[in-house]
């Protein structure tokens, strides 16, 4: 897989680049010219996955089972009649992110188990799809 190129440079426009896996940034400090940060690796997602709640209740649940990821959107479905909440173990319809039919969430987390979700109307539908 090709990555984009991309062009570093600090505040003062400072070339910043990459040597033998190695980061190195023109500081132009007096005992020392350069700044080794270790290795540097650029990844991105190895897989996608998607899932959805079919029946949402009107208390907090857990969106759905240990799934680890690193990154989640999250839907409510079009043909929801009602909102549903996102949030943590105290999602209310007081506390959390408010989700009309169609609308959407995101978040980096790492584990769909730790999204908390509730619906104004019971037996609402949500929609998810996760990186990792």
């Amino acid at each position: 897989m090709a990555y984009p190129k991309i062009k570093l440079a600090d505040d003062s426009g400072n070339a910043v680049g990459v040597t033998s896996n190695r980061l190195n940034v023109n500081a132009y400090l007096a005992a020392t010219p350069t700044i080794d940060i270790g290795d540097v690796e650029i990844t991105g997602h190895s897989t996608i996955g998607s899932g959805n709640n079919t029946d949402v209740g009107t208390s907090a649940e857990v969106l759905t089972t240990s799934t680890e990821c690193k990154h989640v959107d999250l839907m409510a479905a079009i043909a929801n009649t009602g909102i549903i909440y996102v949030g943590g173990t105290n999602v209310s319809a007081t506390i959390g992110i408010a989700l009309y039919a169609g609308d959407t969430y995101s978040l980096d987390i790492e584990n769909l188990r730790d999204i908390y979700v509730l619906a104004s109307v019971d037996g609402e539908d949500i929609q998810w799809v996760y990186y990792n």
